[in-house]
């Protein structure tokens, strides 16, 4: 396909081609990309966090009820794999995926809002969940053809959980320990900072492949997701 972007991979390089067929990413990070198989690596091995914190959450949910927190430790997989390989191979499609990885998991947080709710049962949630994936993903290739920035869909997400988290303890669903959701707000804010020093380039050394912005919001992300975890568990035996 005619890319929009510039491809941030040289001729002969490993996944140029790959980048002039499908696309290229709509931004490039500080991380320089290399002429290698993984072209951003502290982007990308920073995503490690990502795969520990899915296990610390498989060991946590293995003796709950709730299904729907089963569910969770397998969306937080999912987007740890699809950020991995987007970072590693930087085009479009993988780009994608990696924003597919991330709508499987916080769009599943804001179905269990809704749930706590009681605006939706569990089977009306899921299928809240899937449309709202289904029109994401189309969202986003629409503002990739008209050159937008998409990654605010991530942050209306994370506004919307927050609201909804509130409007659940308002149906009485509150919380018995609030110290998970305010360390998840904090991790999670923070993350966002730095990664916005490092799109803005306030914070940039395009060599140094060991200390990312971008790769630090990886790691905050990542606790801040399992301390949400931690949130949603104090409803284990409400949640279906």
């Amino acid at each position: 396909m005619d890319s929009l972007y510039p491809n941030p991979h040289p001729p002969g390089c490993f996944w140029h081609g790959a980048a002039e067929k499908f696309g290229a990413p709509n931004l490039k990070w500080c991380e320089e990309t290399l002429c290698q198989v993984v072209s951003e690596p502290a982007n990308t091995w920073s995503n490690i966090a990502f795969f520990i914190f899915a296990g610390i959450i498989f060991y946590f949910v293995k003796d709950k009820k709730s299904k729907s927190l089963k569910w969770i430790p397998w969306a937080f997989l999912l987007m740890a794999a699809g950020s991995f390989f987007y970072h590693t191979s930087n085009f479009y499609i993988s780009q994608v995926l990696d924003f597919f990885g991330m709508y499987l998991l916080i769009h599943w947080l804001l179905a269990l809002n809704l749930i706590r709710a009681k605006i939706f049962d569990h089977k009306k949630a899921v299928v809240f969940y899937a449309s709202f994936i289904v029109a994401n993903s189309v969202i986003l290739h629409l503002m990739y053809l008209g050159q937008y920035r998409f990654q605010m869909l991530i942050a209306i997400a994370g506004a919307l959980i927050f609201v909804s988290e509130f409007w659940a303890r308002k149906k009485g669903s509150i919380p018995p320990n609030k110290k998970y959701f305010i360390g998840a707000i904090l991790s999670v804010v923070v993350a966002q900072i730095f990664s916005l020093l490092d799109l803005t380039r306030v914070i940039c050394d395009p060599t140094n492949h060991f200390f990312q912005g971008h790769a630090l919001w990886h790691i905050l992300s990542g606790l801040g997701l399992l301390l949400a975890y931690k949130h949603y568990e104090q409803f284990d035996g409400k949640l279906p």
